[in-house]
């Protein structure tokens, strides 16, 4: 009978210890489930929270050839305010990537330490070599994408 009775103790013991290292495992997965939503929830918040808009006409004079700079105005439309100094701001000209070096922004309407929202910066980028045709500036920042096209005529 003490034999039976030391197997069942040893038995439960075992399964003790298989049953908290599963939990100890689920927890874990558990967690790192709620993290990814958690970052996840964020980064859709901040996009959907981020909007620009390109204002410049398109009929206007976006491209000094002398300086080969192009000049776009741009309005941030969304909710959140956005680093003034391009920070995050991916540019496309023609397709092809514009390195932060070559980008100079400037708050148009307020102060120089935010793009808050309803202001406008000056983007310039510089080192664009552009022939005479149409062309398009592609923006990108927190997922928020805003194609801009012009004609350019010597």
């Amino acid at each position: 009978m003490a034999s039976v009775s030391i197997s069942h103790m040893v038995i439960f013991i075992a399964s003790l210890v298989i049953a908290a290292g599963v939990v100890g495992t689920m927890t874990t997965g558990v967690d790192r489930v709620n993290s990814a939503i958690d970052d996840g929830s964020i980064d859709a918040s901040e996009q959907l929270r981020t909007d620009i808009t390109v204002i410049s006409d398109s009929g206007s004079e976006v491209y000094d050839a002398q300086e080969d700079t192009l000049t776009v105005l741009v309005k941030n439309t969304g909710t959140q305010p956005l680093p003034p100094d391009g920070t995050n701001l991916d540019v496309l000209v023609n397709g092809q990537y514009v390195v932060p070096g070559d980008l100079e922004t400037e708050v148009v309407n307020g102060p120089n330490d935010a793009w808050s929202r309803s202001e406008v910066i000056r983007l310039e980028i510089h080192n664009q070599a552009l022939e005479e045709g149409d062309h398009r500036v592609h923006l990108t920042i927190n997922g928020e994408k805003e194609t801009f096209r012009f004609r350019y005529v010597e």
